[in-house]
This record gives C-alpha cells, sequence and structure tokens, in this order.
C-alpha cells in the first residue's frame, strides 16, 4: 500500500470570486472542467493540472464542506474501505465511478475530517 495526495478541491459558495482571488494571491492559472461549478488549477506552465475549485456540497449530512478537501490514489479502493471501517472511520459515498479517471470512496476519519480515496483507472466507465 502506498497513498498518496493525487487531488485536492477548495470548496467555495462563489467559484468565480475563490478563482479571482488565487488568481491574484498565487498566480494560478484555471481551466473549465467536468461539470458545472468546476475549475481545474494549472501548474505554473498551465498545462497540467494540480487541483480544483468546486462549488461547495455536503459530503457529511448537513454539513457543507469547507476548505481543502484531499483525495489519495489508493492501488485498491475497495480494501481501503474495509481497513476505513476496521479503523473507526465512516464512509460518507460508497465507491463511485468517474468514467476515464476510477473509483472513488469518501470518507470521514475519527476526528470528523472528510477524506477521498480514489484508485485511478483510465478504463473505467
Amino acid at each position: 500500500m502506498n497513498p498518496r495526495l493525487t487531488h485536492f478541491a477548495i470548496n467555495t459558495d462563489d467559484v468565480d470570486h475563490t478563482q479571482a482571488f488565487y488568481r491574484s494571491v498565487f498566480g494560478w492559472q484555471f481551466r473549465d472542467y467536468g461539470p458545472p461549478g468546476f475549475v481545474q488549477i494549472l501548474d505554473e506552465t498551465g498545462t497540467e493540472p494540480i487541483g480544483a475549485i468546486q462549488q461547495r456540497r455536503e459530503l457529511v449530512d448537513n454539513a457543507q464542506t469547507c476548505g481543502f478537501e484531499c483525495t489519495f490514489g489508493v492501488d485498491d479502493v475497495d480494501a481501503v474501505r474495509e481497513r476505513i471501517l476496521a479503523a473507526g472511520g465512516r464512509i460518507l459515498l460508497e465507491k463511485s465511478t468517474i468514467a476515464q479517471v476510477g473509483h472513488l470512496l469518501a470518507f470521514e476519519d475519527p476526528g470528523g475530517n472528510p477524506v477521498l480515496a480514489m484508485q485511478y483507472d483510465s478504463a473505467a466507465e
């Protein structure tokens, strides 16, 4: 097992305003990607995605997700699910597939922090 931080997302109520803020502060570049309310943050060359700004959502019932949301790449999301439960975590979003990206699972650690695990698979459908 070699989990690695592979993606982060900044949750916000106003994607355009947050995008303008980080463009001013860090000089980040962006491109629209995926569903409405989601933009990719690009590296310093403006070509490689390093993260995203996304419309705020609720991973935990009745609690808007605030701050940065981190996704860890894993080799086997099903095995990670079992380890989460055995260690006292809670599943927030059962395994779902994002076509041509992979299989995603959201969970809450014992401290109440939402975390995501992604088994990357470009052939996923």
